[in-house]
């Protein structure tokens, strides 16, 4: 049965009204504004920043064939808090602070406060505001994020290397929301970020990220 234009309008206005009623009841619940239990938070500076920016730099160069270094590329944990917290602020407008960015063997473990507001980003979840109370929107929020990264190719006429964050758990204070609303709430290409395709391997390990490349 086809739905024509006023019965497609009509579902769209359905599943729209599931959409904020749902996601409503998720984000007023009580648990979301608890402090959760937090690891020890890492010292790092604006100068650990530029250097993992500078080693960022030099997988561009790699790629562009303007240095002959060969050797892997070790991001340090210190360095991955400090470009992390800093991308986010400044390209994403999501501020996370304090933030914690812990690194495990193929693990890594998020956490940081901010305010609810800061999380809708992505497709259709920017509308919610729009629903939401100023109170609940600007309470503060501790984000817990569990997950991995994987290096993907996309294949076509030119072939594009993404690192991907996969993520396994995700929390809003002490209440556990499926791994899938982050993608829903931020929009699945704040979870991606091309790479340069001289990149083979990237390795999360105890205190630091390594990235190999092809010679």
């Amino acid at each position: 049965m086809k739905l024509g234009c006023l019965g497609f309008l009509a579902l769209l206005l359905v599943l729209a009204v599931v959409f904020v009623g749902g996601a409503s009841a998720i984000f007023l619940a009580g648990g979301m504004f608890e402090v959760p239990t937090m690891p020890r938070a890492i010292s790092y500076t604006l100068s650990d920043g530029y250097r993992a920016q500078d080693k960022i730099f030099e997988l561009i160069l790699r790629d562009s064939g303007r240095s002959s270094r060969h050797e892997p590329v070790l991001i340090t944990e210190r360095e991955v808090n400090a470009y992390v917290q800093r991308h986010l602020e400044e390209k994403e407008g999501i501020r996370l602070s304090p933030l914690v960015v812990k690194l495990w063997d193929d693990e890594i473990h998020l956490q940081g406060k901010t305010v609810l507001r800061d999380l809708f980003k992505g497709f259709p979840s920017y509308l919610l505001p729009d629903y939401l109370p100023t109170s609940a929107l600007d309470r503060p929020v501790w984000v817990t994020v569990r997950g991995t990264i994987r290096l993907d190719r996309e294949r076509g006429m030119a072939s594009r290397e993404y690192t991907q964050l996969e993520v396994k758990t995700f929390s809003l204070g002490n209440q556990g929301l499926g791994a899938w609303l982050l993608s829903l709430l931020l929009g699945r290409e704040r979870l991606q970020w091309r790479v340069p395709a001289v990149v083979e391997t990237i390795k999360v390990q105890e205190g630091a990220i390594v990235i190999s490349t092809r010679r």
